[in-house]
């Protein structure tokens, strides 16, 4: 059996090797958030924003804000601490002084499994639009499947309390699914957690987009997302599957023959 073990080994390694190769590549510019131009190092206000003398800008490289109130922290600590720079934070001329996520007397907000910097999306349509962030993804193949995934968490603004619910819409070629919804506590924080979904790519060139969905009205149920990433799901070319079966054709005569060998010893 020796030698059909090495065969069926072999021929599952090639296929193996041949899958992998067409997949594990992030299409995702900046999935983190990290990157920021100009350099921004303080929780701050992106998208198209604006009142109160503060106009927001799309500093986060590669992704859109909209017209929502959507914000950017560098880190876990300075989104409880620091004030965002924003329309209705520190730097506007109606500074609330809370702009910043709840922590002490409920579940601290810890750091996403991908680390630093991570993002904010409102989900409260009081103003007529929820918070989305999005990115245009290329050299996608139409008709493949592919792998959304990424870190979200629900939190709640300072400047509000009352319990919350948060959830993220999320739409890739021409389609739209939905994460479950998380239920937070006033002042709460829900912990992370990762999502995958699968869509299949109608074009070269597809969006990608979170909504944030949240309830009740007037209140701040934010979104937190982080480490997004779009991968395309492997499939062993035709080669690598021939190579399979010529293994298995090959493990099959090899019991064949040991078996009729067997046959004639008894004999």
């Amino acid at each position: 059996m020796r030698i059909a073990t090495i065969l069926l080994a072999s021929a599952l390694a090639a296929a193996g090797s041949a899958a992998v190769a067409h997949a594990g590549t992030n299409l995702v510019t900046n999935g983190g958030f990290e990157q920021t131009s100009p350099s921004v190092t303080t929780s701050t206000q992106f998208g198209t924003g604006k009142l109160n003398g503060f106009t927001a800008s799309q500093f986060i490289t590669g992704w859109t804000g909209n017209n929502g109130y959507e914000l950017w922290f560098p880190s876990a600590t300075a989104s409880t601490t620091q004030d965002a720079y924003s329309e209705w934070g520190q730097g506007s001329n109606s500074n609330t002084g809370v702009e910043k996520l709840w922590s002490g007397s409920a579940p601290t907000v810890t750091a996403s499994p991908d680390g630093g910097a991570f993002i904010g999306l409102d989900g409260d349509p009081t103003n007529g639009v929820s918070s989305s962030i999005s990115q245009a993804i290329s050299n996608l193949v139409s008709g493949s499947t592919y792998t959304v995934s990424f870190d979200w968490a629900g939190a709640q603004l300072q400047s509000r309390t009352g319990a919350t619910t948060e959830q993220l819409a999320v739409s890739f070629g021409g389609s739209t699914q939905n994460t479950n919804v998380l239920n937070n506590a006033s002042k709460g924080f829900t912990g992370w957690q990762t999502a995958s979904f699968n869509f299949v790519a109608n074009a070269a060139n597809e969006t990608l987009s979170f909504l944030s969905i949240g309830t009740p009205t007037g209140y701040p149920p934010v979104a937190l997302l982080d480490g997004v990433s779009v991968q395309k799901v492997a499939v062993p070319e035709p080669s690598s599957l021939a190579l399979l079966g010529a293994g298995l054709v090959g493990l099959g005569l090899v019991i064949r023959r040991r078996r009729t060998a067997r046959k004639s010893d008894k004999v």
